[in-house]
């Protein structure tokens, strides 16, 4: 075998297949969170995550990541992403770029179910997710919420007085 069929079958027995509904389930905040590859599966590079947002949630209130970007991009339904304060109905097949450090909120006001894919680098954003399925079902006690965010780097933002 020369160093090449080497090469390619080592990557061959490194490529993981992940088939629909695999990965860990992570629901959280109302939403279908789906981890399809961590970051010890990419090297630390990203996660991957699939989101399914039912008709009519209001999604996450606005929020900050300190330590990640994230990739949206819709694969079925329509999703409405506020970026800065500017709203974008994502499509099937539209993506959007979340930057860290600036406030973003998604929810789906439509009458069908959402599927997002969202790459997000570095990764990190899974244990938060981890975190927050840990707490006990029914309302959510806010300020526990708002140590888990702090704890990964996230924030909520404040609504404006009005």
């Amino acid at each position: 075998m020369d160093v090449d069929e080497q090469t390619r079958d080592h990557r061959a027995d490194d490529t993981a297949l992940n088939l629909p509904d695999s990965g860990e389930h992570m629901g959280a905040i109302g939403l279908g969170i789906h981890l399809r590859l961590d970051g010890a599966a990419t090297g630390g590079a990203y996660s991957l995550f699939e989101y399914v947002v039912p008709p009519g949630l209001g999604g996450p209130p606005t929020h900050i990541h300190t330590r990640q970007d994230e990739l949206f991009i819709c694969t079925a339904g329509q999703v409405v992403v506020e970026l800065d304060g500017i709203a974008r109905t994502l499509v099937p097949g539209a993506s959007i770029l979340l930057p860290r450090n600036v406030p973003h909120v998604f929810y789906n006001p439509f009458d069908e179910e959402t599927r997002i894919v969202a790459v997000v680098s570095p990764p990190g954003l899974e244990d938060y997710y981890r975190d927050l399925s840990q707490l006990p079902p029914g309302p959510r006690d806010m300020t526990k919420v708002a140590e888990i965010m702090r704890h990964h780097g996230l924030s909520l933002v404040p609504k404006p007085a009005g």
